[in-house]
């Protein structure tokens, strides 16, 4: 989503009560462990992660259909609410009800706005975080923010109070959206990644990374990494280590298209020696392994996952070809990963697949789980304690 040349307010969000939400006609309430959200197009698919159980899908109260990874999910840190960014593909001020009722503008009656097949291109398109109560399973009414055409970074900051989306502060609860962070012109954020404490965002573009000092609403200079980001849409290409002191960024570089890791000194804004993969190959995603000793790197190019040891960066062992999952032929996507995110204690990392599955990853043993049926047109996830 291109970002205009204005100073975000993020400072004076605050949540008041929302309405009640309807009544949960599917789905667990009675969960417990950590729990995955994995987004699609139009549906959210909760996951039990201790027992790899696809709960009933959530639907999102949008009109039309957005396109494939157009789209992220993120949590708040107690599991009570997960936000998608996301475009409402037909008319930005309709949506339809969560159960599926007629599209319907605020205060008026049935919507009379043409069919996605008859909207011209780009026009009603509107991108909008949607909230989600994960006690009761329901989606509420989508937030507009600016931008067309979808985006997929997003991040909840401390205390569940306020989302980034893109750069773009929304309180989630008053509806309130501020104004977006100056980047600079033209330029595409595709991941966030919110450094311990949450005092500090790194927004991801192509080529660099921007740090954002949140208490001041101001970024950073970018830092040049070299790396284009992956040809699939992924909101995880970024990540920063528990203590903070480093960044990770995972794209492709130079003129031979070689998959790298390209790590940041945090402190000083300035890149340390990279890690590379042999090979054509497309980085997708990167998340710090369940015990902490490394990194997870999901290839879109070769359909594998690679640990990447901190104590031999450099030198990275060979990757983990993921299994061949037979999805069906009515599920939308091709059969490549485009995320990966890791649970808490033992339960282990999971890749997002071929756009309709998760597979979960044992790094220890080098071995893959079950497939896990999700909705379709899945790019994404993000895990969150049961609520």
């Amino acid at each position: 989503m291109g970002l205009v040349a204005t100073t975000a307010a993020l400072s004076g969000c605050a949540l008041v009560a929302g309405p009640d939400p309807a009544a949960v006609q599917d789905g667990s309430l009675a969960r417990s462990g950590p729990i995955g959200y994995v987004v699609c197009p139009n549906q959210v698919t909760p996951v039990e992660l201790s027992t790899r159980t696809p709960e009933a899908p959530i639907e999102l109260p949008l009109s039309g259909t957005p396109v494939l990874g157009n789209f992220a999910i993120t949590t708040s840190a107690d599991g009570r609410w997960a936000y998608v960014v996301t475009g409402d593909g037909v008319v930005a001020s309709s949506y339809r009800s969560a159960a599926g009722g007629t599209p319907t503008s605020a205060g008026a009656g049935p919507s009379t706005s043409p069919s996605p097949a008859t909207t011209p291109a780009g026009v009603g398109v509107q991108n909008v975080v949607v909230p989600i109560d994960l006690v009761t399973q329901q989606a509420e009414p989508p937030i507009k923010i600016p931008g067309q055409g979808g985006t997929h970074a997003i991040v909840a900051l401390p205390g569940g109070r306020t989302v980034l989306a893109a750069i773009v502060p929304v309180d989630t609860v008053t509806r309130r959206v501020g104004a977006p962070l100056d980047l600079g012109p033209g330029l595409t954020v595709f991941g966030m990644a919110l450094a311990p404490g949450g005092s500090t965002l790194y927004a991801l573009v192509a080529g660099g990374v921007f740090p954002v000092a949140l208490a001041h609403d101001t970024a950073g200079v970018e830092i040049p990494t070299g790396l284009s980001v992956s040809s699939v849409d992924s909101p995880h290409g970024i990540v920063t280590s528990a203590d903070g002191a480093t960044v990770y960024v995972v794209g492709q570089g130079g003129d031979d298209f070689e998959g790298r890791i390209v790590p940041i000194d945090a402190s000083l804004g300035t890149t340390l020696p990279a890690a590379s993969f042999t090979g054509v190959a497309d980085p997708a995603a990167v998340t710090v392994a369940p015990d902490g000793s490394g990194l997870l790197v999901v290839d879109s190019a070769n359909n594998w996952v690679n640990p990447v040891p901190f104590a031999a960066f450099t030198d990275p062992p060979a990757p983990d070809r993921l299994p061949v999952v037979d999805t069906g032929p009515s599920v939308s996507g091709t059969q490549h990963p485009t995320d990966i995110v890791a649970g808490p204690g033992p339960v282990g990392a999971f890749v997002v697949y071929g756009f309709s599955t998760v597979i979960p990853y044992a790094p220890g043993s080098h071995s893959f789980g079950r497939p896990i049926r999700v909705c379709s047109g899945a790019s994404s996830m993000a895990i969150a304690p049961a609520p």
